[in-house]
């Protein structure tokens, strides 16, 4: 068997051009001792050899690779070349290569506006259903139009979404931060936030998502992450008091909030710790004395950060807090002796 130095040797030689006639014959027709992985993309490579029977060799071996094997290369492996030489040539693949194309998250939304015209009617509903790729490419729906096979269910659906998904689309797009690299795409958010959408609605509705409460926590926490970034009051609102810490801290963090709603964040009660701990950090806050009175009697708030603070509270707040049986015993105890000693 050959040693993985030769196969990869021997890879990087025809994909370099330096390869002669025979060897790029050989791995035209899959005679190398390359593993599937491999052989696919110097496959695709040599469709375009100067020599057309080499290409045509390619082509006819790329044919005869178990259709499973292909699926798992282009779900994983393929790069935008190799993807757009599948979608070139959908035609002569097997459905679950080509529904795993369309399926793929990250396919160029180019080779579905080029594939939509000519796809059979069984991958119109796969490609349909690809709402975060319509989202970012709306021409996708032009050129399903453009099939002269469209299914009449179809064609109802590309209305609705012109009518809603788009104009709804557009306007949460808007709202939204740019997103930051490992984020989610547009597309997914819109396709994330319409799941999450017919989740059943209870309480007040977010204009920007059109989402209660209860809906956007049902959103995963990498979208909760991006809408958090220059979230509109409402729903920063909602998102500061996240449970996932870390979507509670970044809306806290990435919003110019207002000096009540760092009060009211502060004073509550529903708030993940990480919140009031995330505000104890920052200077700027903590010279604000409505923060540090609602921070202080919070019982939520750590008891080492309250005892730090406990000093600034005025004679009134000392004695508030003094009787208040929500706070700690320590703090309680230690608001007590600050009022005595400032009212001696």
């Amino acid at each position: 068997m050959a040693s993985r130095e030769t196969t990869s040797h021997l890879a990087q030689q025809i994909l370099s051009g330096a390869a002669s006639p025979d060897l790029r014959s050989m791995a035209a027709r899959g005679l190398l001792p390359l593993a599937v992985e491999q052989l696919i993309p110097i496959q695709i490579f040599l469709t375009n050899d100067s020599e057309s029977s080499i290409g045509d060799e390619a082509r006819a071996s790329l044919r005869q690779i178990e259709p499973h094997l292909v699926a798992d290369f282009v779900a994983h492996s393929a790069n935008p070349t190799e993807l757009a030489y599948f979608a070139a040539n959908f035609q002569d693949s097997a459905p679950v290569v080509l529904e795993t194309l369309i399926r793929r998250r990250d396919v160029p939304r180019n080779l579905l506006v080029a594939m939509a015209p000519r796809l059979p009617v069984v991958y119109q509903d796969i490609l349909i259903l690809r709402q975060d790729a319509i989202v970012e490419a709306p021409a996708i729906l032009d050129a399903l139009e453009a099939n002269p096979d469209l299914e009449r269910s179809i064609k109802r659906r590309i209305l609705e979404y012109r009518e809603h998904l788009i104009p709804r689309a557009r306007r949460i797009l808007q709202e939204l931060a740019p997103g930051e690299s490992g984020e989610p795409a547009n597309g997914e958010i819109i396709e994330a936030i319409l799941e999450a959408d017919s989740a059943p609605p209870s309480g007040e509705l977010e204009e920007v998502t059109g989402l209660t409460e209860g809906q956007i926590r049902l959103l995963a926490i990498p979208v909760r992450l991006r809408l958090s970034r220059g979230a509109p009051r409402t729903l920063r609102n909602m998102l500061i008091k996240d449970p996932h810490p870390q979507v509670a801290v970044s809306t806290l963090v990435n919003n110019a909030l207002s000096d009540d709603e760092l009060e009211m964040a502060a004073r509550s009660r529903v708030v993940v710790e990480d919140i009031l701990i995330e505000m104890a950090r920052h200077r700027e806050w903590m010279n604000k004395h409505s923060v540090v009175s609602a921070l202080v009697g919070n019982p939520r708030t750590p008891i080492a950060i309250a005892m730090r603070h406990l000093p600034r509270l005025s004679v009134r707040e000392l004695r508030s807090l003094a009787h208040n049986r929500n706070v700690s015993d320590a703090v309680r105890k230690a608001a007590q002796r600050q009022f005595q000693a400032k009212t001696s």
